[in-house]
């Protein structure tokens, strides 16, 4: 399904600021009355994610709809936070056109956006009055003859045809609202850590320091659960582990596998494709692991070695480099499927001793190809994944045969087949029992001469949306040719690929087969760092300062492009004249280094503070360009002494 075509739900009329949070990720936009029938459309697949506020700038957490969301976890909605989303709040005061403001008596709106603007409605003198949304409240104001207002976005008024009396009624200048993107967790991997905790001890989570850094949304005790609070960005395996020691339940959205087992067990929608049952079925994205190697569900690979294993000495010395430069997992043929019937065929079985031997050596796990069903059993006796080539796509024996070998499957597309074609190919290998499937683009044969196949990552990106299993794309043999290769490589990261095949060489003049499409090693270690792969110790001190330098470079152009956004930011805040300082911001900042940077705290307020510093810099500077104002006018803004929003 396409972004545009996601159904995505929100509680409100076209007009209400959950509108904005429900297009914010692309999809439409389906309104409903509530947030328990919001939430029902949910359950019954009427809608594909849904938009829920959790915390607002002004009031804190948005009960009206945290409580109805407890209650549908608590049932049998099983979901996944798949997203969150700030929308900026400008709470405008409207009513029917000509209405002077004076007359303005009552105001309606939505539970939580009267609570955001109560001074200033005790300033107009104007009396708050409860209405199900902000835009409904427009409608209502629309449809009456009266000199009642309505608190509501400009949008929301624009669309009722009510006339802005005041563009802001926001206790605060800065009001925002978060919005929670939950989808049912068999669509989708959760991406946001929010759990939802209750408990028999009212203060038990006083005793949580996983709770430290996270927003903590308390809801209303009951007499069963004194201890009710949803939690935003606490480490969801921590607290699924900490949490039962002090006695306290947890509902995880971020993550749906440790989800309470009381739940009951909810039975799946169909597939992507009806025919493809185990290839297209809807469920959390799978994730294949062997020891380094982890590929989907957003961890990503590199799968790096000889196109041949040519001699034990040759795929060792391969093995040690790609391994240094980050790679995951090695890669070696031990049968050759030659177009031409004299070329070199592979040394067989015995170089899979070799490739196994220099996996044990670096530590990383062996993926090969077989070509034949009698070839399977020996070949999966030492092979960690078995590889189909694209001459055996539609080989169907021997997809059933590495289906039963129990070991992962690496399944590359076919030359001249269909992503329909390519995962009817993956059906057939789940079919016969073996889940852990890797599908990958190796290019496909068109009317194009200059490469070898022409890569084809539409198709790559076309498939994502029918499977939920681990995408690869092999760069060499789509190329043809070793100076396309990183090009291609980089595209396909870019484009999202869970993994990538790379084929290396010290010697491509001497190489028994492909020499053309293979990297020499210096030209690997150059992909392997413009990836942002791990090296280890045994690069040469020179190589390891290489990545160091090419890390340098990176944060350097990083901060530089976030000081010329910060400078646009200062230069709209000047300009409209509204405070340049937000200490909530800053400690937003600090709170996402703080995370990135993990056990590295001080650290990250050292970074944070050195921005501040250069911010600080900046707008000194630009505060000296600008021209002298004349006497009388009104004060410039102080110089930044916090993080700009």
């Amino acid at each position: 399904m396409s972004e545009s075509e996601l159904r995505v739900g929100y509680q409100g009329e076209p007009g209400a600021f959950g509108e904005q949070a429900a297009a914010a990720r692309g999809g439409r936009p389906v309104g409903f009355e509530t947030f328990e029938k919001l939430l029902a459309a949910l359950r019954t697949h009427e809608i594909d994610e849904a938009v829920l506020p959790v915390d607002n700038a002004v009031v804190g957490p948005i009960t009206e709809a945290l409580e109805p969301l407890a209650h549908a976890v608590e049932g049998d909605l099983l979901l996944s936070a798949v997203g969150l989303t700030s929308v900026p709040v400008r709470l405008a005061l409207a009513a029917r056109p000509g209405t002077p403001l004076a007359e303005v008596k009552r105001a309606f709106s939505h539970p939580a956006a009267l609570r955001q603007c109560v001074k200033k409605l005790a300033e107009l003198g104007i009396a708050p009055q409860l209405a199900y949304d902000t835009s409904g409240a427009a409608l209502l104001v629309a449809r009456d003859a009266t000199t009642d207002g309505a608190i509501c976005s400009r949008r929301a008024a624009e669309l009722a045809g009510l006339e802005v009396l005041v563009d802001d009624l926001s206790d605060l200048e800065q009001n925002g609202t978060r919005f929670i993107h939950v989808r049912p967790a068999d669509h989708a991997r959760a991406t946001v850590s929010f759990a939802y905790l209750r408990g028999k001890v009212a203060n038990a989570q006083a005793r949580l320091d996983v709770l430290t850094d996270a927003t903590v949304l308390p809801l209303t005790p009951t007499a069963e659960s004194p201890l009710r609070l949803w939690v935003l960005g606490a480490d969801a395996a921590r607290l699924q582990a900490v949490a039962p020691v002090r006695d306290i339940t947890v509902i995880s959205l971020g993550a749906p596998a440790a989800n309470t087992s009381h739940v009951a067990p909810k039975t799946a929608p169909g597939p992507a494709v009806a025919s493809l049952p185990h290839a297209t079925a809807r469920r959390a994205p799978t994730q294949i692991a062997i020891g380094p190697f982890k590929i989907g569900a957003g961890a990503r690979a590199m799968i790096a070695g000889p196109c041949s294993v040519e001699s034990a000495d040759q795929v060792l010395r391969i093995a040690r480099h790609v391994a240094s430069c980050g790679a995951t997992a090695l890669r070696g043929g031990i049968f050759k499927p030659r177009t031409n019937p004299y070329s070199f065929q592979g040394h067989g079985l015995a170089a899979l001793e070799w490739l196994a031997a220099a996996g044990r050596d670096v530590g990383l796990p062996i993926v090969t190809e077989v070509m034949a069903v009698d070839q399977v059993e020996g070949v999966a006796a030492l092979s960690d994944v078995l590889q189909i080539g694209a001459r055996n796509m539609q080989n169907f024996d021997l997809l059933r045969a590495v289906g039963r070998a129990g070991r992962p499957v690496l399944l590359k597309r076919g030359a001249g087949a269909t992503t329909d074609e390519w995962l009817g190919a993956a059906e057939y290998v789940m079919a016969s029992g073996e889940e852990r499937v890797i599908l990958c683009e190796r290019g496909i044969r068109t009317f194009e001469t200059s490469t070898r196949n022409t890569l084809d990552l539409g198709g790559m990106l076309a498939v994502r949306h029918l499977t939920h299993l681990p995408l690869m794309v092999d760069p060499s043999h789509a190329a043809g040719r070793a100076d396309l290769v990183e090009g291609l490589a980089r595209a396909a990261w870019a484009a999202g690929a869970d993994g990538l095949i790379v084929e290396v060489h010290d010697d491509p003049a001497r190489a028994l087969s492909d020499a053309e499409q293979a990297l020499v090693p210096a030209r690997f270690a150059e992909l392997a760092r413009a990836l942002s792969l791990s090296p280890n110790q045994r690069l040469s001190l020179s190589e390891l300062r290489a990545w160091v330098d090419a890390i340098d470079h990176e944060l350097a152009s990083l901060v530089h492009r976030r000081l010329s956004v910060a400078r646009a930011i200062g230069a709209a805040k000047r300009k409209s004249g509204r405070a340049v300082l937000d200490p909530k911001r800053e400690a937003a900042v600090r709170a996402t280094y703080r995370d990135a940077l993990g056990e590295h705290t001080a650290l990250a307020e050292m970074l944070v503070d050195l921005l501040i510093e250069a911010a600080r810099a900046q707008q000194s500077i630009e505060e000296e360009k600008e021209p002298e104002r004349p006497v009388g006018s009104s004060p410039r803004p102080m110089p930044a002494s916090r993080v700009k929003r």
